[in-house]
């Protein structure tokens, strides 16, 4: 009989698509037979993956398969953190019968579930299956997770209430601003659940996070010594990193078509994201601090008409630009009303920067091609991960932001950050060069002999084991 994993990512496009690389990954390095549970995406309109992404995948010859759950109600909770984890933990009893049903022809040795699908490990339990974790952000993100449970019994105020720093292990001193926002409020429901997800970590068989050993040694080192467990023994942590979907590009794409016009390294990237957008007057400050900054841009801009998972639209330029800013910038930018695939702009020569969100993803494709970040984090962990980007690592340079409120960052403030990242300022160059170095550890990461390589070859030697 077969020897099998069963994996629950989350049904997002961001946590979709580096779930399906890892199985891809772990199937090529050992002949391991992989399903994949697919949820249906909770509100209509979510960014997911298209069936032709699952087709492809399921003939690619990889012993992959998607099976598709059967759906559940969402739950009516406003925040994003509570509604994702209730909505999946409203899966167990479908998961636990999807893989009853497997187990008639493959040995399921191991369940491996996504961040926020740590309630599904009762059902591993249950089953007499030991759970992984399958971390899609960075070692930064999961250190605080770890040591989460702890500080919340130390620290009784309310994070944005706090004046003096937080010191996490493997991070050093934090500013409580820079805290995911679910964490802002300690009595919503969002910060409870990312408590109690943390708390969950403690107990899984190992955890498999996306980042290499050369991004992030100190937080690593933490974890492994148990810093952020001070009172639990801490799972086999295995960076396997950077996990990336490298699709190739389309040469037809006008995207395409208007870089290979453009200078090397001339052009300034703007996107946020798959679920990220700016609110109208704050589109209208980015066009004229891109005017100001007299560089080259490309920008991908959508809209959101009203809050939480509501899908983004394509955008109506004629709105939510200022008026006569496409002809006064016409040669120098492109602006794109619609998602662009990231990596096939990223890996552009035309590209010299990139103004992000400072997604988990997002960054490390950015590095993957060794272009530096002006850094706009808009939600999640976002924060923590623009004060790794630029204090700790160096390869990024931050949008000076006021996170006490809704104040726009005004044009020049846009202007200022575009022109030390693309321009001769010496924390550009300074960032630039990073993100090269940078550029060349990721790659050496996932080859031969490399950090992430070996962790692979660990993880899948843990599941073997299991299998005997």
């Amino acid at each position: 009989m077969k020897v099998g994993l069963v994996i629950l990512p989350v049904p997002g496009r961001g946590h979709l698509i580096s779930t399906v690389e890892f199985a891809k990954q772990i199937n090529q390095h050992n002949h391991f037979s992989i399903t994949i549970l697919t949820m249906a995406p909770p509100v209509p309109g979510i960014l997911t993956l298209p069936a032709t992404f699952y087709e492809s995948v399921a003939s690619s010859g990889l012993d992959i398969n998607f099976l598709d759950l059967p759906p559940v109600d969402p739950p009516n909770e406003p925040s994003v953190e509570a509604f994702i984890s209730l909505y999946i933990a409203g899966h167990a009893t479908h998961v636990k019968d999807s893989i009853l049903r497997l187990q008639s022809s493959i040995r399921v040795v191991a369940l491996v579930v996504d961040l926020f699908a740590t309630t599904i490990a009762e059902v591993g339990d249950e089953l007499g299956i030991p759970t992984y974790l399958f971390f899609t952000s960075g070692a930064a993100m999961l250190s605080l997770m770890l040591y989460l449970p702890t500080l919340d019994k130390k620290i009784e105020a309310d994070f944005e209430d706090l004046e003096e720093n937080l010191d996490i292990p493997g991070l050093g001193s934090l500013p409580p601003l820079v805290m995911p926002t679910p964490l802002m409020n300690r009595k919503s429901e969002g910060c409870k659940w990312f408590v109690e997800h943390g708390r969950r970590f403690r107990y899984m068989k190992g955890i498999i996070v996306n980042t290499f050993q050369e991004l992030e040694p100190a937080t690593l080192k933490a974890i492994d010594e148990g810093q952020c467990l001070p009172d639990y023994p801490t799972p086999p942590v295995f960076p396997v990193g950077p996990i990336l979907a490298l699709e190739d590009q389309d040469p037809s794409h006008p995207c395409i078509n208007w870089l290979d016009t453009q200078p090397p390294r001339s052009v300034v990237f703007l996107c946020f994201g798959s679920r990220g957008a700016l609110p109208e007057p704050q589109v209208k400050e980015v066009a004229l601090g891109l005017e100001r900054s007299g560089y080259r841009f490309l920008w991908s801009i959508r809209t959101r008409r009203s809050p939480n998972y509501t899908p983004l639209t394509d955008a109506n330029l004629d709105e939510v630009l200022p008026e006569g800013f496409i002809d006064r910038t016409k040669g120098r930018g492109l602006v794109w009303p619609r998602w662009v695939q990231q990596t096939a702009i990223l890996s552009h020569e035309a590209i010299g920067g990139f103004v992000s969100h400072c997604g988990w993803n997002s960054t490390l494709e950015s590095l993957w091609f060794g272009v530096p970040i002006l850094a706009w984090p808009l939600a999640a962990e976002q924060r923590l991960n623009r004060l790794v980007l630029v204090r700790d690592i160096g390869v990024a340079e931050e949008v000076e932001m006021n996170y006490r409120g809704e104040a726009l960052v005004g044009a020049a403030e846009v202007e200022r950050g575009v022109r030390c990242l693309m321009g001769e300022s010496e924390k550009g160059k300074r960032a630039r060069n990073k993100a090269m170095e940078v550029r060349t550890a990721s790659r050496a990461a996932v080859d031969a002999g490399g950090s992430s390589l070996e962790a692979m070859t660990r993880l899948t030697e843990h599941f073997l084991a299991l299998g005997h």
